[in-house]
């Protein structure tokens, strides 16, 4: 089945209340399972700048160096006016622990640059006059910021019910089914956060990075020790 022969027939029984309810009770289901077998996490609310440059850092490395390039930063800067005054090459050397420095350094000034000239300050306070779409449409029209980067924006520094998607919640939704197996990242977000109950958003996406670091691995998942494995049909999982 092509993706907009899926997308068809998902908008179709989307439609349907029977559907939504079986949709519901099965991410209900997931999540209490997924909770008795991890610790609950507590979410940590961050200015939205802060969270937008943490989140650029976060992309293709580890949490560990993530926040090592992070703790480095502000560190060193006391504001980001003074990230943005910074001798060339001086963000780049200093965020370097985070991997992928050049490229990182180059979206972090690029977006202060944006501000400055568009709201006279580096800041983004103004996203909370707009809803969930404008405010991931304006985001992502920053360079450098795809959707999963907008939507931990609106996650964790503005409490909105949003999940982000990155590589473990994409590989495990694929493998549950609830989304076509050749599905984007980005139409893996619309989908979650259309069948998704919003009030389980955010414990989900904590959960279910959790569980893909530890059992739904990448390579050699570990389906018999699964917490879900009875709600899961292992779409793209070899026997």
């Amino acid at each position: 089945m092509t993706i907009a022969v899926w997308d068809e027939e998902r908008r179709k029984l989307m439609t349907h209340p029977g559907s939504r309810q079986n949709d519901e009770e099965r991410i209900r289901a997931i999540t209490t399972r997924l909770a008795e077998v991890q610790p609950a996490s507590r979410k940590v609310r961050r200015d939205p700048l802060d969270e937008l440059v943490l989140t650029i850092l976060s992309q293709s490395t580890s949490d560990a160096n993530c926040y090592r390039g992070w703790e480095a930063l502000r560190a060193r800067y006391p504001d980001w006016d003074a990230v943005f005054a910074a001798p060339d090459g001086e963000l780049e050397a200093t965020i370097r622990p985070a991997g992928l420095a050049k490229q990182k350094s180059g979206t972090i000034l690029s977006t202060l640059a944006r501000l400055r000239e568009e709201r006279g300050r580096p800041a983004l306070d103004h996203l909370e006059t707009m809803d969930d779409a404008e405010a991931i449409e304006y985001l992502t029209s920053f360079k450098g910021v795809g959707f999963k980067t907008a939507a931990c924006v609106l996650c964790f520094a503005m409490d909105r019910d949003v999940i982000p998607v990155d590589t473990h919640i994409h590989r495990i939704a694929l493998r549950l089914g609830v989304v076509p197996e050749k599905a984007s990242a980005v139409s893996t977000h619309e989908i979650l956060n259309e069948i998704v109950p919003p009030e389980l958003r955010y414990e989900l996406h904590v959960l279910m990075i959790g569980h893909g670091r530890r059992t739904c691995t990448a390579r050699s998942p570990r389906c018999p020790e699964c917490a879900i494995g009875e709600l899961c049909p292992r779409v793209g999982v070899p026997d």
